[in-house]
Parts: structure tokens; sequence; C-alpha cells
């Protein structure tokens, strides 16, 4: 499924396909790193930060699910 997603993401940019494959690649890496990076975060007692957090981690579901709602509408074409 990767590689038609990847070539898919990058088709048609011309001379910026490098820029954009690269773009592409750093997203993937930063989306699999900075969810551990943050939970181990907050998972020190230090920091505190699951006290505060936790309504965040029932709202930002919530958001991005009327986001897509809204935005999965069709609109007329003016």
């Amino acid at each position: 499924m990767f590689p038609s997603i990847f070539t898919l993401g990058i088709a048609e940019l011309g001379p910026l396909t490098g820029d954009g494959s690269g773009l592409l690649i750093m997203a993937i890496v930063g989306g699999a790193i900075i969810p551990l990076l943050f939970g181990a975060l907050a998972d020190t007692p230090a920091v505190g930060l699951h006290s505060r957090l936790h309504p965040a981690g029932r709202l930002l579901p919530l958001h991005c699910l009327l986001r897509a709602l809204s935005g999965s509408r069709p609109r007329a074409v003016q």
C-alpha cells in the first residue's frame, strides 16, 4: 500500500518531486516518532502532563471528526 500512496503523493510535482518526496518521508517519520516522544514525556511524573492533557485527549478526536464530516459535504460549484 505504501508504494501506491507514495507514488500518488508525489505525482505531477515536476521539478519539485525531490522536495515533495522528502517532505512526505519526514511526515511519515515524524508521525511515528513524535507520539512516542510525547507519550514518554507525558508519562514522566515530574512533568505531570497527564492531568492537564486529559480533556484534550477527548476533545481532539471529536474536533477531527467534526472537521472531517463538515469537509466531506458536497458543495455547489460557483
